[in-house]
């Protein structure tokens, strides 16, 4: 090998960065996004039938292509496959919701009491900081719930990462990762409304207020109220969209 060559290429690797050759998405690789695209914007509904010929024809590729991206999209929790009965969008039921907003609650509250214990000024500090800009969000009327959603789950996020419990944050990304819960953020329901977006602020506010104050009993309880409240949001449009 060329000797500035090989250094080029220990570069990339030393940097982390993916060669540029391997950087261009596969036409099934697209089309899965095109396709949870069309989920996260409604045009695809929950329980949808997915039909290969019909996809195929209207992206303008092979039903091979077609089969690759629904397997992909399977893999990720987002595509039911049904044997000789092809592929519907995921479901989800009153109870998954249920199941899913008791585990986020108790990671939350695990991971705002931990995060209150050991949070020095300058931690406590970043916190106040993605929370006001949270507020800030909330006070545009006009706001996209799925930008809205964005900052909560990066929240979210940061504590869990910072919450010195090592195995926390691989539980909430694994949680996160669900196809369900994906559907959910991705549609921002628990954030379609002015005031649910108002709610979420004001209950972001008082989870940082404990932690300034170095309340940890009352932070876990933020914490948990924080994703009860989201939960019934949710609950409440999956009602709605559902009768």
């Amino acid at each position: 090998m060329d000797a500035n060559l090989a250094r080029a290429t220990t570069s990339v690797a030393e940097l982390g960065e993916t060669p540029l050759g391997r950087q261009v998405k596969s036409l099934p690789e697209r089309l899965a996004e095109r396709i949870l695209q069309d989920v996260m914007t409604g045009r695809l509904k929950p329980g949808e039938r997915l039909k290969e010929e019909l996809l195929a024809q209207t992206h303008a590729v092979s039903r091979a292509t077609v089969r690759e991206a629904l397997i992909a999209l399977a893999r990720q929790g987002y595509v039911v496959r049904i044997p000789r009965s092809g592929a519907k969008i995921a479901e989800f039921s009153r109870s998954d919701l249920d199941d899913l907003f008791e585990m986020r609650a108790a990671l939350l509250s695990v991971a705002a009491g931990r995060y209150t214990r050991q949070a020095g000024p300058a931690q406590r500090a970043e916190l106040e900081a993605l929370v006001v800009e949270l507020e800030k969000m909330a006070g545009i009327a006009d706001m996209l719930p799925q930008d809205f959603a964005t900052q909560s789950v990066r929240i979210q996020t940061f504590l869990t990462e910072r919450c010195g419990n090592n195995h926390l944050p691989d539980m909430y990304k694994q949680l996160a990762s669900m196809g369900m819960w994906q559907l959910i953020r991705g549609q921002a329901s628990s954030f379609l409304t002015f005031a649910g977006r108002m709610e979420s602020a004001a209950d972001w506010r008082r989870l940082a207020d404990c932690v300034t104050a170095s309340d940890v009993e009352g932070a876990e309880r933020a914490g948990r109220l924080l994703l009860e409240h989201s939960g019934a949001r949710v609950r409440q449009h999956f009602d709605t969209t559902s009768s």
